[in-house]
């Protein structure tokens, strides 16, 4: 499939952002406002079972039609990791982990949702749905943290999860080259297809474009957690001082 076949804000890409938007704050809406805690427990939990096993779903598909890619299709893209991650964070409520699914999650997953690449769509509307229902799906457990479990970034994540990212790359790096099989996790090799403005030059130079640009990215999206802490904080204080 190429970009002329899935157009990025085509007709169809429009219709997956559309469902996307309307899941992403439909379901944590109703789970906040019309669920008992007990009910709320019940969704968590298939909203994780969901995550995992639509991701197992679709490497037993490819490996049922023999195209299963070690250099390219373990979850070991920032994406695929978070898969797990925000599952742990559902789970256990881990602190930590939410700030990462929050931080990988919406600068990374949103990423391939708004800019999509067609390369990757291998088996056509199948490889088109999976790609949307796997990213979009961080994003939904990372808003139902927000929304329904009130949970949000301590000050310093941002810095804290510019040294775990910068740590992942260098491991990823070093994974990469013990898997052969001209695996590209991270994209750390070459560059990912798709209309991405941010892709420029060969490899390394667009690395470290990238690297700014994801690390403006995240502040960017940190702001607003860190604008409401700060005032939480200050509530606070006040009440101490009352």
């Amino acid at each position: 499939m190429t970009s002329a076949d899935f157009p990025t804000f085509g007709f169809e890409h429009n219709m997956y952002l559309l469902a996307s938007f309307v899941l992403w704050f439909g379901i944590p809406w109703i789970g906040k406002n019309y669920l008992t805690k007990s009910q709320q427990t019940t969704l968590a939990l298939t909203l994780i079972a969901i995550t995992l096993l639509h991701e197992l779903q679709f490497d037993l598909f490819q490996l049922y039609i023999d195209d299963f890619d070690l250099g390219d299709d373990l979850s070991l893209h920032m994406c695929g990791l978070s898969i797990f991650i925000s599952c742990y964070a559902l789970y256990y409520k881990s602190q930590t982990a939410f700030e990462i699914s929050y931080f990988w999650g919406i600068a990374g997953a949103s990423q391939a949702i708004f800019t999509p690449d067609p390369g990757r769509f291998t088996y056509g509307d199948i490889s088109i749905f999976f790609n949307f229902l796997s990213h979009g799906i961080i994003i939904l457990n990372v808003f139902w943290l927000m929304i329904v479990n009130d949970m949000r970034c301590r000050k310093g994540s941002f810095l804290n999860i510019l040294l775990i990212s910068g740590g992942a790359v260098f491991l990823i790096g070093f994974i990469n080259k013990f898997i052969g099989h001209n695996a590209n996790y991270w994209f750390v090799c070459r560059q990912p297809g798709g209309d991405n403005p941010f892709l420029i030059g060969e490899w390394p130079y667009y690395l470290y474009i990238f690297a700014a640009v994801a690390s403006i990215l995240m502040f960017i999206i940190y702001i607003p957690m860190w604008i409401i802490v700060d005032r939480n904080e200050k509530k606070l204080v006040k009440k101490i001082a009352i």
